[in-house]
């Protein structure tokens, strides 16, 4: 009489953790790694399946995907980094770039105020002038005295109010904002002293009061 035997089906291999690890590789090359971290995950998915085939492969599978997933998602990993690289630069070299053209506008209200009072103990025997008149003496360069130079907006004119002869010089930026050329206002006058303000703001005087409306002295 033959014995009977039973025969139990083989366990089918557990192959979760390596195909998501290669789900992740695969989605993660157009989509920079999902971000860097998705990428991320892929790898450590793909090693934890590893691990697992290694130390119990009667039940669990997939270590050539697993490998796959591993291989995928560093790479998407490595595309990932020169776009994080420019998300943190990017703006440190926008802020960068606002806080030079801002020293230069100051810079620039600074020498149109001497020239002004050169001007005015010279040619204008004790009146001031604008922008152009002040260029055709070679006193300021001629991009300064078009009124638009290293993204800022620039104007000096007289005042005369009586028998005082006065002039307002005033330095807009030409766009504010996070990409824009800077963030300060200037103004300054006769008095030599150069204010600023937040934003785009034009720091003008009037004939009696000659400190500009919402603007603070520059220390």
């Amino acid at each position: 009489m033959e014995s009977e035997h039973t025969y139990e089906p083989a366990p089918i291999p557990r192959k979760g953790l390596a195909i998501t690890s290669l789900v992740l590789g695969i989605i993660g090359l157009p989509t920079l790694g999902l971000c860097f971290v998705g990428g991320i995950g892929g790898i450590l998915l793909g090693v934890m399946a590893l691990n697992k085939v290694k130390s119990d492969p009667a039940r669990y599978g997939g270590k050539g995907m697993a490998i796959a997933g591993i291989i995928t998602s560093a790479v998407s990993c490595t595309l990932a980094i020169p776009g994080i690289i420019a998300a943190i630069a990017i703006p440190n070299l926008i802020k960068s770039q606002q806080a030079a053209h801002e020293t230069a506008a100051l810079n620039e209200v600074l020498a149109i105020g001497r020239a002004q009072v050169l001007y005015s103990v010279t040619k204008g025997h004790g009146q001031y002038t604008d922008l152009p008149t002040l260029n055709a003496l070679g006193l300021i360069d001629t991009t300064l005295a078009s009124g638009q130079k290293g993204g800022y907006e620039f104007t000096s004119e007289p005042v005369v109010s009586g028998s005082q002869s006065m002039f307002d010089t005033t330095a807009i930026p030409a766009k504010v904002g996070t990409f824009g050329s800077g963030n300060r206002s200037f103004g300054s006058n006769e008095t030599m002293i150069v204010y600023e303000a937040e934003g785009a703001v034009l720091l003008k005087a009037t004939p009696t009061d000659r400190r500009p409306a919402g603007g603070t002295p520059v220390e």
